[in-house]
């Protein structure tokens, strides 16, 4: 026995709608062609399928046995197909973006890991830098496009405006904060981590401490190689720390780190979105850059 999809699917189209005329309108085939086809599988099955009263048509038990197993399989090569066509219409390739360890803590950044499952065609290399290697990566041109913090000038760069971003001086308890509040040199106990210096640069300022401060940074107390890495040394004492305040909201608000305020301003820079001059993007780059931006729009 040889059944074709292609018969069971008007035969399928006949039982819906109990008619041969309406299946061939509903399917754009003449009447003749439903016939036929409807003729062959009887012949396949050794089954006659309708009985026919007057202008109906009657389903026999074969029809009826047929028609359950015509429904599973039709649902079957429909969902085959579906899979079939978004794959193929799916971009492909590599998607090369970087940004700064505090981005990873954003809520744009938790949406567009949730968004990432629906494209199983790409594939994601995200790096977490500074400031300086994105910069450089980008001007070179082995990354797609990046995040950067506070501002940036470039001749070879485009940079657009995404978000901003406030800083926070903290400690595990508050006498750790004495030396910022004093002239006297010596006795501050800093944790440091890459790109340290614009956030605290920018706090400082902000707080009019940039002065009285900047000679004493020659040195940190602890100096570990990432952000979280001195999030937890700060909350283990090791001294004070400047971090992105979102990087540390959950400390702050169970009191596992404290913030020291020096004056009423939010000290803040904004983050840019970037990318190279004159540079063409791939269909699958573009794509995933208007995912970022709706995320943005989206979660302010």
């Amino acid at each position: 026995m040889d059944i074709e999809i292609y018969g069971l699917r008007i035969f399928y189209e006949v039982m819906n709608l109990k008619s041969f005329s309406g299946a061939a309108r509903a399917l754009k085939l003449t009447q003749p062609t439903v016939s036929q086809q409807i003729a062959k599988l009887e012949h396949e099955m050794g089954h006659k399928l309708f009985e026919r009263v007057g202008d109906d048509i009657i389903p026999t038990h074969a029809a009826q046995d047929l028609y359950q197993f015509a429904s599973g399989l039709l649902e079957m090569v429909d969902d085959y197909r579906e899979r079939l066509h978004e794959n193929q219409n799916q971009p492909k390739g590599v998607i090369r973006y970087a940004m700064p360890e505090s981005c990873q803590w954003t809520p744009h950044y938790r949406k567009i890991m949730n968004q990432i499952a629906a494209f199983p065609n790409l594939r994601f290399e995200i790096g977490i830098l500074p400031n300086e290697q994105i910069t450089k990566g980008l001007i070179e041109g082995y990354l797609d496009f990046g995040f950067v913090t506070g501002e940036r000038v470039s001749p070879d760069l485009r940079f657009e405006k995404f978000s901003d971003e406030a800083y926070s001086a903290i400690a595990s308890h508050k006498d750790l904060f004495s030396p910022l509040q004093s002239k006297k040199p010596g006795e501050l106990r800093l944790v440091t981590y890459p790109g340290w210096e614009q956030f605290f640069t920018t706090w400082a300022q902000a707080h009019s401490l940039w002065k009285p401060l900047k000679d004493r940074l020659k040195e940190s107390t602890v100096h570990i190689g990432t952000m979280a890495g001195a999030i937890h040394a700060t909350q283990e004492g090791a001294g004070v720390a400047v971090i992105p305040t979102h990087c540390v909201f959950k400390e702050l608000a169970d009191k596992t780190l404290l913030e020291w305020k020096p004056s009423k301003t939010v000290a803040s820079s904004p983050v840019y979105f970037a990318k190279r001059i004159g540079s063409k993007s791939p269909k699958r780059v573009e794509l995933v850059v208007e995912m970022l931006k709706q995320a943005k729009e989206i979660l302010g």
